[in-house]
């Protein structure tokens, strides 16, 4: 009687466990929905960007145990949209960028505030690129900048993965290309998958085509790697493995230590199979070598397998989401777990998954992944799991949280129209990002009304940026007439100027005791 009492108590315990694993399926019956990003947000849930069905976007918000707590579709009345990259911000805001169809596909970025709601939204067009593009990926850099990677499609492929600028008001601040045909004529498509900060530089990660060696007339599919510094200056660019014959993709990087990055993706041989490829390189662009992990590794039965994106567990190993099977294409998805040297540890399919895994790894030190799965013809679910670095799922989190606390009132579910965005059809004035940065450490003045009788009004620029500044108005003498503290942040002063003689003067802004700008001025009678 003990005995089968504790059997009976043995079961339920793990029906209880069973029936708690981490996993969630998000969807409309009958309908096709996918997550292209996921991202924690500061409330231990979670955000998905992605769309459906329809090409409408669609952001999801869940709670830590992947339990939806509202969505917004985002529609336009004539275009189809999809939702791929997302960020947020300490605020609450996210941003959340895409692809938008007028006729071609655009790039599009957006903000929404910590209630969900649209703040601005923008939309590059310029037909000058034949084939328009997309944005892919979003960073905020540590002056609060939107930093976005735009990929744009032309006949004469001379600029083609890009880096937009945004403030936080959606202003466009600055463009830049990278890996541009004017610097490398050999260079023919180029893609950029995926944008990663690492320390004070950022590595654009994608593919292109480049000469076979020896032969500039013959291009190959290679993984591709740009080099950036924090000021988004381009410092090299690295085609992968030229001289091995390396083809194939580049997906998604990680820092090995202060100077060594291991980018990740695929690489393809003549017979259709596939080997996930580890590739090795500085922060200076120069190669040190690359690793593979065969399908002979997984199984005999195995045709293909290859890296979509990595976190690390320690020191030396790595969890990685991968698609692998008994195919050359079309593959499920799945999760290695893996060292430098290629080696396999462990590894877990995931069968009917049918789009890119998307992975992060949470505060708790688990990992979420959020990918697709096909629950029939047309009937295909978001997937989202959560596993530890066994691979094993994780039990529900029954901690209590606070959610969206940064919103003042329950969020609700809904639509956002995107077609009152503004569109962006020309850049040609837009700076560049070495324009704009060297701009920023001036503090430009203009002088209004000038001339002037009674009342001046100075007006800055950049002087969030600045520190200790002071405006001082010297007459033609050379003889300091007035000065004034200027504060961070301050955008102007006005002073009274009806006792002062009738003549030119010249106002001088200073920081930290260094001419930063100047303006002239009259004073009349």
């Amino acid at each position: 009687m003990k005995k089968t009492t504790l059997l009976i108590l043995a079961i339920f315990f793990v029906q209880i466990v069973y029936s708690q694993r981490w996993e969630t399926y998000i969807g409309v019956s009958n309908r096709i929905d996918y997550a292209n990003d996921i991202i924690e947000f500061y409330d231990k849930g979670y955000y998905l960007s992605g769309g459906f069905e329809g090409q409408k976007g669609w952001n999801v918000k869940t709670d830590i145990n992947g339990n939806i707590l509202w969505d917004k579709v985002l529609e336009h009345p004539t275009c189809e949209i999809t939702s791929i990259g997302a960020a947020l911000d300490d605020n609450g805001n996210v941003y959340v960028c895409g692809m938008i169809v007028m006729e071609k596909g655009w790039p599009f970025i957006a903000k929404f505030d910590s209630c969900g709601e649209k703040l601005w939204c923008t939309v590059f067009v310029n037909n000058i690129y034949d084939y328009g593009g997309s944005a892919r990926n979003i960073r905020i850099n540590e002056n609060g900048e939107i930093i976005v990677l735009v990929n744009l499609s032309s006949y004469e492929q001379i600029d083609q993965i890009f880096l937009f600028g945004f403030s936080q008001n959606g202003d466009l601040l600055w463009t830049n290309p990278y890996a541009s045909k004017n610097n490398y004529p050999e260079i023919g498509v180029a893609v950029g998958w995926e944008l990663k900060k690492f320390n004070e530089m950022y590595i654009i990660v994608g593919y292109c085509y480049w000469p076979y060696p020896n032969n500039p007339n013959h291009k190959f599919l290679r993984p591709f790697f740009i080099g950036i510094d924090s000021l988004f200056n381009e410092k090299w660019i690295l085609p992968f493995a030229v001289m091995d014959s390396v083809y194939g993709n580049a997906y998604s990087a990680i820092t090995l230590n202060d100077s060594l990055i291991m980018g990740v993706g695929k690489r393809r041989y003549y017979n259709n199979t596939t080997n996930s490829l580890l590739m090795f390189f500085n922060n200076d662009g120069e190669e040190y070598g690359f690793n593979q992990i065969s399908n002979e590794q997984i199984g005999s039965e195995i045709k293909a397998n290859f890296i979509y994106d990595i976190e690390r567990i320690n020191d030396t190993l790595f969890l990685t989401t991968s698609f692998f099977g008994t195919e050359f294409n079309g593959n499920p998805i799945g999760e290695f777990v893996i060292d430098t040297a290629g080696t396999l540890f462990n590894f877990q399919s995931r069968p009917n998954t049918v789009t890119s895994p998307n992975l992060i790894k949470t505060f708790d030190n688990k990992y979420v992944i959020a990918t697709s799965i096909k629950e029939g013809k047309s009937d295909w679910d978001i997937y989202l799991y959560k596993i530890n670095e066994n691979l094993e799922s994780v039990p529900f989190d029954t901690n209590q949280f606070t959610y969206d606390s940064l919103c003042p009132h329950q969020i609700q579910s809904g639509t956002i129209d995107l077609s009152d965005c503004l569109i962006v059809s020309d850049v040609g004035e837009i700076p560049t990002p070495e324009e704009y940065y060297a701009k920023l450490k001036t503090i430009p003045i203009k002088a209004f009304p000038n001339p002037a009788e009674d009342n001046i009004t100075f007006g800055f620029e950049n002087t969030k940026y600045h520190q200790n500044i002071q405006l001082q108005c010297f007459d033609v003498y050379g003889r300091i007439i007035f000065k004034e503290k200027i504060y961070i942040a301050q955008l102007e002063t006005e002073i009274n100027v009806s006792y002062w003689n009738e003549g030119l003067y010249v106002a001088v802004v200073r920081s930290n005791g260094k001419v930063l700008g100047k303006v002239k001025f009259i004073v009349l009678r």
